[in-house]
Formats: structure tokens, C-alpha cells, sequence
């Protein structure tokens, strides 16, 4: 009986403190905001903070095992068709 009681005050304990907590926000993103992926001298770093090594072609593996073509005019092509602009320091991606 004990052991019940001790047991039903824990899973008790463990409900109150989930049900309890506020879920944080999250900042909305704006309908314009880009998204940007940064060259760190030979590596870039994804907006998610995921560093990648591009290959010789300028394309690279994302961590999902998708690739990341570099077109002709220096862009990156996404596995969805989305392009990624070169600018200073980077990509713009939408």
C-alpha cells in the first residue's frame, strides 16, 4: 500500500511539474525574413548551425543526405528548386 502511495505521489509530481510549465514562445518568423548560410573560410555554416564541407563543385551533402547543387552563376540549388543567392560573407536563401 505504501509502495502505491509513494508510486501515485511521483507520477503525481512528474504530471503537476509538465502541466505546470508555460510552453515558451517562439519568435514568429516574418513573411520576408531570409534565411542566410554563412562561409566560415572553407566551410559553411547552415541556419540551422550545421557546419558542411562543399565539395569541388561548390555543392554539398546536407546532414538528411539530400544535396546542395552551386549553378553556373554561383547560386546554390536546394533540394526543393529554391535558389540561394551569393552576397557578401554568404547566401541568401528565401
Amino acid at each position: 500500500m505504501i509502495r502505491i502511495s509513494i508510486a501515485a505521489s511521483v507520477v503525481a509530481i512528474l504530471v503537476a511539474g509538465c502541466v505546470s510549465s508555460q510552453p515558451r514562445a517562439v519568435p514568429a518568423a516574418s513573411g520576408g525574413s531570409a534565411k542566410r548560410i554563412v562561409r566560415d573560410s572553407a566551410q559553411l555554416i547552415l541556419p540551422d548551425g550545421t557546419r558542411v564541407n562543399p565539395d569541388s563543385t561548390g555543392g554539398f551533402e546536407l546532414p538528411n543526405g539530400d544535396y546542395v547543387k552551386r549553378d553556373p552563376g554561383g547560386a546554390l540549388i536546394l533540394p526543393t528548386g529554391a535558389r540561394c543567392l551569393p552576397d557578401q560573407g554568404g547566401y541568401l536563401c528565401p
